[in-house]
């Protein structure tokens, strides 16, 4: 019944008094590069608008479709040489942080033009009737001043609209709370004579010092929490409203205040944007002025989910302070890998240039010696997906500065990646990796009966100098060091590589029972008879100490039921990939055969002894 009352609720106030405005031309697939070095999410609107209309299951129709900003209205703030100025790609690319060859102009602008008429109809549509609060899921381009673009903004929405309302005689007060984490200097340069404009912000990084006549300004400390920062607000924004006066208040609720943002420095939570929000909004109400909401900034993962949950209490009154799924490893992983591009992976030191390798192929024949690792990725792609999955934030973390990687792909077998980092004043060798393409003979039962293709590791080092074996961490047979606690990312990233690379999987041989232990989770043996010894044998030794059964291994102290020691014999351990792979490791055959095998070996009595 509350959730049917929410639906209705929202639907009455969507027609009489809160609008939302989105358009799909706001995503711009030119960003993604933008996005994966800054956090900035291109679909961000579109995540607002589909969790609010799917929560609340809303009709399409709902969403309010903007215009395209005219050149007339972008030319009440902005002069035309400027105008003229930001259909050139390489000044657009200094706005977007882009190199100007990967900017495409027209829709980077058609979207930014299409926000600025959105916070113009929304403008318009809420002055029409006090209290009325227009949504704009979009919008915010604080920083563009009127002669100048940055920070991703190219013309400035607020203001434009401001000047659309006045051009139409509305001539009463009003105010703009900004409420991003960058001061909004575009707004106080633009407003800077204008005593009627109100230019309130909290913010923790100023972008200009130019004082407007109208201008209430609070620089506060990089990791500033949820008190000191709603004590500031509660304490300043409800009188600077009454004493301004405003029937109208243009909202600027940029969510890079999260803790965790990219490129904010404050540490608020969910719960403490919330109520940012209810506070701006309750602030209004009290002056009985009509609101408009624009997003601003927000450059993390998830900051669309507070702009969601705050849309859907002006919806419904409901508080939803919404957390995201845990996202296991596995999963984050797969999402990274759907975003790199092969250009990404296979650039030469930042440089867009194809080379002869690129135009030529495989036509150089098989004697070429490659020049990249798995005959795919560069070594500077190979470094730019350590710096994606999170590796090398990983080894920063654990102390480790100055990281360096250095790759020799020349042995098509053993293809070695090695990482080293610098701690204390000492350099350190962290990782080393041998990897290869290797082919294997289909299994009986296989289908299609051709070759298997694996991305093979030869060799797999993961080893921190710095720190010592404790009872935390004993010493497990072959370390001469602790290990870095990356493993599990470095086998995701693998894994993905060998997808990327179309393979039936990854294969190693494990040199010691504990490595087949620990990666008996993704891992299994290629012949099921050996699948099913080691699976008798962990069982064996599954309740212990996973140092201890490692070194009774290793030191013959496990025995058959004759009394010999059981040896460990490297074999071939895969995590399958393609569809033949995972069709043959779960047919009935191989399981049947792995049972068997199980079973035999348990029939020997297998038991530890003392020696």
């Amino acid at each position: 019944m509350r959730k049917q009352l929410g639906q209705w609720r929202a639907r009455r106030r969507l027609r009489d008094d809160v609008g939302l405005w989105y358009h799909p031309d706001y995503n711009v697939e030119a960003l993604a590069e933008t996005a994966r070095t800054l956090g900035l999410d291109p679909r961000r609107s579109e995540k607002i608008a589909g969790c609010v209309t799917g929560r609340l299951r809303l009709p399409p129709r709902v969403i309010r479709l903007p215009h395209v900003a005219t050149v007339a209205e972008l030319a009440s703030v902005h002069p035309h040489r400027y105008l003229d100025q930001t259909n050139e790609a390489a000044y657009l690319g200094r706005v977007f942080g882009l190199p100007e060859e990967d900017i495409d102009s027209e829709p980077l602008i058609s979207s930014q033009r299409r926000q600025v008429g959105a916070t113009i109809e929304a403008a318009r549509w809420a002055v029409e009737q006090r209290g009325r609060v227009g949504f704009h899921a979009g919008g915010g381009f604080h920083h563009a001043e009127p002669e100048a673009g940055m920070g991703f903004c190219v013309y400035n929405d607020v203001a434009v609209a401001i000047a659309q309302l006045r051009s139409a005689s509305f001539e009463e007060p009003i105010a703009i709370v900004d409420l991003d984490f960058h001061q909004g200097n575009g707004n106080i340069i633009a407003f800077e004579k204008d005593e009627t404009v109100l230019t309130f912000s909290i913010h923790g990084s100023q972008w200009t010092h130019t004082e407007a006549v109208a201008d209430i300004q609070h620089l506060l400390p990089s990791g500033t929490k949820d008190r000191e920062y709603l004590d500031t607000l509660r304490e300043s924004l409800p009188e600077a409203l009454r004493s301004h006066r405003p029937a109208l208040v243009f909202y600027i609720a940029g969510n890079d205040v999260l803790r965790d943002d990219v490129l904010g420095e404050f540490e608020l939570s969910g719960e403490g944007l919330f109520e940012r929000d209810r506070c701006v909004t309750e602030a209004t109400r009290k002056c009985s002025a009509s609101l408009v909401v624009t997003l601003g900034g927000g450059y993390s993962r998830d900051a669309w989910r507070p702009s969601a949950d705050y849309l859907h209490w002006l919806l419904t009154d409901e508080m939803i302070v919404s957390t995201p799924e845990p996202e296991n490893l596995t999963v984050h992983c797969a999402r990274i890998a759907e975003a790199l591009s092969p250009l990404d992976l296979q650039r030469e030191s930042g440089d867009f240039n194809l080379t002869e390798e690129d135009l030529m192929g495989d036509l150089a024949g098989p004697t070429r010696q490659s020049r990249r690792l798995l005959d795919y990725y560069t070594s500077h792609g190979v470094e730019f997906v350590l710096e994606e999955y999170g590796l090398m934030d990983e080894l920063r973390q654990l102390g480790f500065e100055d990281l360096r990687l250095s790759m020799d792909p020349s042995d098509p077998q053993r293809q070695r990646v090695s990482m080293h980092g610098r701690k204390d004043g000492e350099e350190h060798l962290l990782v080393e990796l041998l990897v290869g393409l290797a082919s294997r003979n289909a299994p009986e039962g296989l289908e299609p009966n051709e070759d298997l293709r694996f991305l093979s590791i030869e060799w797999m080092m993961l080893q921190n100098p710095t720190e010592s074996f404790s009872l935390r961490r004993p010493q497990l047979p072959g370390q001469t060091h602790p290990g870095l606690g990356v493993g599990e990312r470095l086998m995701n990233m693998l894994l993905q590589a060998a997808r990327r690379l179309g393979l039936d999987g990854i294969s190693h041989n494990p040199s010691r029972y504990h490595i087949a232990f620990i990666g008996a989770s993704q891992f299994i043996f290629l012949d099921p008879v050996l699948q099913g010894r080691f699976e008798a044998l962990r069982a064996v030794l599954g309740d212990m100490d996973l140092a201890e059964a490692a070194w009774m291994v290793e030191r013959g102290q496990v025995v058959d039921g004759d009394g010999h020691a059981i040896e460990w014999d490297p074999e071939v351990c895969v995590v399958p990939v393609s569809d033949r792979m995972f069709q043959y490791l779960t047919s009935a055959a191989y399981q049947e055969s792995r049972a068997a095998a199980r079973k035999a070996a348990e029939a020997q009595g297998i038991k530890t002894a003392t020696v």
